[in-house]
């Protein structure tokens, strides 16, 4: 990874932190973000029907967790034997890090929200382990992966709003939180940690930087 790529990834990773930032002050001390925030709970708990809430409820929280949690762990001793110790470093401290950040948030109630709810630590974990299990996946990332990934990533955060576990400022406060978790996580480890396809790779840069060297 070049000394430029790692500045990018740096740079998500303060635009994430500071979204989060900004979402946890508008979304509790501002009218517009409040009332915005109880109407999206209102549409998702009135408009899907209670099987489906209680399903993804189900899954989002005790279960993907379970799940993925050592699929995590399985692929990262199997891309640490491969080789591929930056992929296996960064797929475990990406969950492992969000989920300690969220609980820390929430216990210390450092936005004054009062409760325990903002940002919400099953996302946090749910998401985090899916960037995870995306990191350490034996074959990088194609763009119909990220699809796949962005989708699973929905329901999770669906499924923690769906049995009034959450407000959607919890999610997608961890949503962000885990976005700067990864990118800064990328920015610090370098090479080929973010194991992203080489299309996917180049749709991000210039057509100048891609003809580059790449360490």
């Amino acid at each position: 990874m070049s000394h430029r790529d790692r500045l990018r990834w740096g740079g998500i990773a303060v635009i994430a932190a500071t979204a989060f930032v900004l979402l946890a002050l508008a979304s509790t001390r501002t009218g517009a973000g409040v009332s915005l925030d109880a109407t999206l709970r209102g549409w998702i708990l009135n408009g899907l029907p209670a099987p489906l809430r209680q399903g993804l409820d189900r899954m989002a929280r005790p279960l993907v967790i379970v799940v993925l949690a050592p699929t995590v762990v399985v692929l990262a001793l199997l891309a640490l034997v491969r080789g591929g110790w930056r992929r296996a470093l960064a797929g475990v401290v990406i969950p492992a890090a969000a989920t300690f950040v969220a609980l820390e948030l929430r216990v210390r109630d450092v936005f004054g929200i009062g409760g325990d709810a903002f940002p919400s630590n099953h996302a946090a974990a749910g998401l985090g382990l899916l960037v995870g299990v995306a990191v350490v996946w034996p074959r990088p990332v194609t763009r119909r992966g990220l699809v796949g990934v962005a989708v699973a990533a929905s329901c999770i955060g669906l499924g923690n709003v769906t049995w009034y576990a959450h407000q959607p400022r919890d999610v997608v406060g961890s949503a962000l939180l885990v976005a700067a978790v990864a990118a800064a996580t990328f920015a610090v480890v370098g090479g080929d940690s973010p194991n992203l396809a080489p299309d996917v790779r180049a749709s991000r840069r210039t057509a100048r930087e891609t003809a580059g060297p790449v360490d």
